[in-house]
C-alpha cells in the first residue's frame, strides 16, 4: 500500500513537522508500505497536493501549531479538498500535530476539527498523533521520540489505525500539574521569550499578555454594546 504524507509546515523540508513525518514514514516502510512526502511550502507540490490526496491509498497530514492555529497553507489545502466531499472513495486519513507548546492540550481543539474534517470528507479516520515540546533534531528528547514515532508507524502499517492508548502515552499529560506545572508557570511568568515580550511591549500589549478574552465570564463589552460601537 502507498501512503501519501503531507507536510503542512511553511518551513518545508527543514521543518520539525517534516522531521516527524519522516520518522513515521520509516515505520510504515518497515511494515512493508511505500511512502511519499509532499511539502505544501513548495509551490509545485502544493498545487498537486489535492490531486495526490484524491489518488492516494492512505494519507497522513502533518502540521505545526502556530499560536493555537493551523498555518495558512494547511487551511488553503483543506479548502481545496471541498470538491471531494461528495466522493465515495476518499482515502482513510491520519493526522499529526506538533508544536512548541510544552502541553499537548494546546492541540486538542485542532485535533477535534481534523476528526470532523475526516467525517466531512467521508474518509475513515485513523487517528491523530499529538506532540508538544518544540520537537526538533536539536532537542535532547528527539532520539526517543523518533523511535516511538517509528513504532507508531509500524503499528499503523500493520493494523491500519492509530491506537488511542499509545497516542496518549506518546503525547504525555495534556496539562502539567504539580511541580511540573509550577515550574512551567514560573518560567512563563519571568520572561520565557524575550523576543515576544519585546513585540508585546512595542504594541502596548505586554501588561495584557495573560488576558483570556474568550474565557467564560471574562470581562468585556456585551454583544449589544459591541453592536452599538460598530454602528
Amino acid at each position: 500500500m502507498r501512503w501519501t504524507l503531507v507536510d503542512g509546515s511553511p518551513r518545508g523540508k527543514r521543518s520539525n513537522t517534516a522531521f516527524l513525518l519522516e520518522a513515521l514514514a520509516r515505520g510504515l516502510e518497515a511494515a512493508g508500505h511505500a511512502t511519499e512526502l509532499l511539502h505544501l511550502a513548495l509551490p509545485a507540490e502544493a498545487d498537486a497536493a489535492p490531486e495526490r490526496f484524491a489518488a492516494a491509498e492512505r494519507v497522513v497530514l502533518g502540521l505545526p501549531l502556530y499560536t493555537d492555529a493551523m498555518p495558512g497553507r494547511v487551511m488553503e489545502f483543506i479548502e481545496r479538498l471541498e470538491p471531494l466531499q461528495k466522493r465515495a472513495s476518499n482515502p482513510p486519513v491520519a493526522f499529526l500535530i506538533q508544536s512548541g507548546f510544552p502541553e499537548p492540550g494546546q492541540s486538542r481543539a485542532v485535533e477535534r476539527y481534523l476528526k470532523l474534517l475526516a467525517a466531512r470528507l467521508g474518509a475513515r479516520y485513523l487517528g491523530t498523533i499529538v506532540k508538544g515540546g518544540g520537537m526538533s533534531a536539536r532537542n535532547p528528547a528527539a532520539a526517543r521520540w523518533v523511535r516511538e514515532l517509528e513504532e507508531l508507524g509500524r503499528d499503523l502499517g500493520r493494523v491500519d489505525h492509530l491506537d488511542p492508548g499509545r497516542l496518549r502515552l506518546f503525547a504525555g499529560p495534556d496539562w502539567f500539574e504539580g511541580w511540573r506545572g509550577l515550574i512551567l508557570r514560573l518560567v512563563l511568568r519571568f520572561r520565557a521569550n524575550p523576543k515576544f515580550d519585546r513585540l508585546l511591549a512595542k504594541n502596548g500589549a505586554f501588561e495584557r499578555r495573560y488576558d483570556r478574552p474568550y474565557a467564560v465570564g471574562a470581562p468585556g463589552p456585551k454583544p449589544e454594546e459591541s453592536d452599538k460601537a460598530s454602528a
